[in-house]
């Protein structure tokens, strides 16, 4: 059995919420720029431009949240290295609660930045 550091264990537990703040901070880089430098009136293969890099960036989100999310009800993540059975079910508990809450989150920030016009 390995051993990690707290650090390392702790931001593997945290992960939903890092993947959470990075989508969060790449939606309104993505919309800042876009009124700042007039993007909003740019298509991307028929899609407007804005809407559709805020898709592919709140899929990605998605994606790597469900992927830690599977991983902890699976037994995997970062609870796998830890001996003792309170903990290591402790750390996959909060890890897939925290990607479940943050897939709700990852949805409340990409969904109205699509919805509603970027320089509106």
């Amino acid at each position: 059995m390995t051993t990690r550091s707290f650090p390392v264990t702790f931001a593997a537990m945290m992960s939903p919420y890092l993947i959470w703040a990075a989508h969060f901070g790449i939606v309104y880089g993505i919309n800042g720029l876009a009124c700042a430098r007039a993007l909003d009136r740019i298509s991307l293969a028929g899609f407007p431009f804005v809407p559709a890099l805020v898709t592919v960036a709140t899929l990605l989100a998605l994606a790597l949240t469900v992927l830690v999310l599977v991983r902890a009800l699976l037994g995997g993540g970062p609870a796998s290295h830890v001996g003792s059975t309170d903990a290591r079910l402790f750390m996959r508990w909060l890890t897939a609660a925290s990607a479940a809450s943050t897939l709700v989150a990852i949805l409340w920030v990409g969904l109205p930045a699509v919805q509603v016009p970027a320089c509106g």
